[in-house]
């Protein structure tokens, strides 16, 4: 047999497999050393501000931007102790509609509020860690070009504009409107595993909606 029709035979070989599908253009066993992943839909709503410098009653920005984080994670869940940590991880949509309250230095010397609306759309990896024992749910992202394809992005508003072109360099892996990167959310920490549910955490005006699914 040539070798042509060698490589299509072994590919269609391998999809017949069970507990293989194709996932980021690589093959993937739903199955990590006989552990069955546990799959869950999740929706992360923030719905209010960031700040930088200031406060909402001095600053002149928009009070109720968005971002939404949502998708699939997964999880293997049937872990050895019961104390131990369950990191979920999967690639979810980030969308960004907000504005952050910076300072800039004026004419005169001074430092003068301003505000930035940030906007952004793209894929990013995410990796939600459960800890029971050390009472936090730490969520990160992490956004690399060459894996996650392109990420639109912007900044406008009234700072001066190298601290805007600075904001949108940030985006989407440092800038403080990512919200969820590097933040813990407690609320989920109701079982030892992800529970399918809505759970709310307000703050400053600020309101957090996790939706979880299965």
């Amino acid at each position: 047999m040539k070798s042509k029709q060698i490589v299509p035979l072994l590919i269609a070989m391998l999809f017949l497999l069970p507990g293989f599908k194709l996932k980021n253009d690589s093959i993937e066993s739903t199955r990590t050393d006989g552990n069955q992943l546990s799959v869950y839909e999740v929706n992360f709503t923030h719905t209010g501000h960031a700040l930088l410098h200031g406060t909402l009653e001095d600053c002149p920005i928009n009070p109720s931007g968005k971002v939404v984080l949502k998708g699939k994670l997964s999880g293997i869940e049937n872990v050895s102790r019961n104390d131990d940590p369950i990191l979920y991880t999967g690639v979810l949509t980030l969308e960004i509609n907000i504005d952050i309250c910076s300072a800039m230095r004026a004419s005169n010397g001074e430092d003068k509020l301003c505000g930035m609306t940030v906007t952004g759309k793209g894929l990013v990896y995410t990796e939600l860690e459960l800890d029971t024992a050390g009472r936090r749910a730490y969520i990160k992202i992490s956004y690399d070009p060459t894996r996650n394809g392109r990420f639109e992005k912007s900044v406008i508003g009234t700072c001066d504009q190298p601290q805007m072109v600075e904001e949108e360099n940030m985006i989407p892996n440092e800038t403080i409107a990512t919200i969820f990167n590097g933040r813990d959310l407690p609320m989920l920490l109701t079982n030892r595993t992800l529970k399918p549910g809505t759970y709310t955490e307000t703050d400053g005006g600020n309101k957090t909606v996790v939706i979880i699914r299965r």
